[in-house]
């Protein structure tokens, strides 16, 4: 019988994403998150600072329901500290350069 190898951080960490900007004060978190890019740089500033979690299952058509519950509270906690983290990281990050400020001759001016 096969197994599957299956990232249990990958839902917990997109589950507290969407607490924590569901619960966000001010809209504009929501609307900047709403873009698949930026909410991709967010989840992965967050797993970039979490141990990987992984869990095999067989293939006889059981699946993960809750991987939640593999987190304590504490490690849940971590991790919505993280994603405040990411917010406010990925919210002060200067706009990508664009090809042209990457010239060498507009360097100097």
């Amino acid at each position: 019988m096969a197994n599957t190898l299956i990232n249990i951080a990958l839902p917990v960490v997109n589950e507290i994403i969407d607490n924590v900007l569901a619960a966000a004060p001010f809209a504009s978190y929501r609307e900047t998150f709403a873009s698949a890019d930026t909410r991709d740089r967010l989840a992965t500033f967050v797993l970039s600072r979490l141990p990987a979690r992984y869990m095999t299952v067989a293939d006889s058509g059981c699946s993960l329901e809750f991987p939640r519950n593999c987190y304590s509270a504490e490690q849940h906690q971590h991790i919505r500290q993280l994603v405040y983290q990411g917010i406010q990281k990925v919210l002060t990050r200067p706009a990508e350069t664009s090809l042209e400020t990457c010239v060498p001759s507009t360097w100097l001016g």
